[in-house]
């Protein structure tokens, strides 16, 4: 069994840093960049990935981030997925053109209630697009904080899922109310009832008012819990933070 401190190493790899502030541009995008990788005990922790608007990719580009920290887009309407599909599409396009290596799409919530069979087409059709570049991966957010109850969370899963989400997210992190701990478990038998008819792993990112190192635990224990230790890897499990890093950095050193 792992102890705590090892797994809070663990976390600080799983973690998008990420900085989507009105004032973001060369400057905050520089210092960012700095903090995605960082030395504890001698060694060299570095985080899953760098999260941004996508109209500062070309930045981003410019500063010769790490290869193996990954750029993480918001796009499709952020925050709120309420732009036209045409716009939705050049603007994920422009991410994929930019070498985005993921892009993070909130889903429609008025097409959720109203019309999911449209909201199931356009999530695809933004996918067409992302599949350009064989290796990016498509996040889509569901905003389970807006959602009414833990069986619109689990109905918004599958449905991003069945359209060709790579990974599902709980939240833009732009609500009052963010990721829980009963929604991310609720998105998470989803992911492993997927996993069990079609053999597909799909990834869990949580993000949303997580500041503290003992709520990121707390959903490592819970994926561990209904998806096994070997899910929880770069590839499958994130969590979207701005302040949690420092959090997890605090609680580390009190074991020196």
């Amino acid at each position: 069994m792992k102890s705590e401190k090892e797994i809070l190493l663990k976390l600080l790899t799983f973690l998008d840093l990420t900085s989507l502030n009105d004032t973001d541009y060369q400057q905050s995008l520089r210092q960012i960049a700095k903090e995605t990788s960082f030395d504890i005990d001698g060694k060299t922790i570095k985080c899953a990935g760098l999260c941004v608007y996508s109209n500062l990719l070309p930045i981003l580009n410019r500063l010769n981030l790490d290869n193996e920290i990954r750029k993480v887009v918001v796009s499709g309407g952020f925050p709120t997925g309420q732009l036209s599909l045409e716009a939705k599409l050049h603007d994920v396009g422009f991410a994929i053109e930019n070498k985005a290596d993921e892009v993070d799409i909130p889903i429609n919530r008025g097409l959720f209630f109203e019309n999911p069979f449209e909201l199931s087409l356009e999530i695809e059709a933004i996918k067409s697009i992302v599949r350009q570049n064989p290796k990016a991966k498509l996040k889509v957010i569901i905003e389970s904080g807006e959602l009414p109850n833990l069986e619109n969370v689990y109905k918004a899963s599958n449905l991003a899922i069945e359209a060709g989400a790579d990974f599902i997210k709980t939240s833009t992190g732009k609500v009052s109310r963010g990721a829980d701990l009963y929604s991310a478990g609720i998105m998470m038998i989803a992911i492993k009832e997927t996993y069990t008819t079609t053999q597909k792993t799909i990834g869990f990112k949580a993000a949303g008012g997580i500041r503290k190192a003992e709520d990121a635990l707390s959903y490592y224990l819970l994926a561990k819990a209904i998806l096994g230790e070997d899910y929880i890897n770069q590839e499958t499990f994130r969590i979207g933070c701005s302040n949690l890093k420092n959090d997890i950095i605090e609680k580390l050193n009190k074991y020196e």
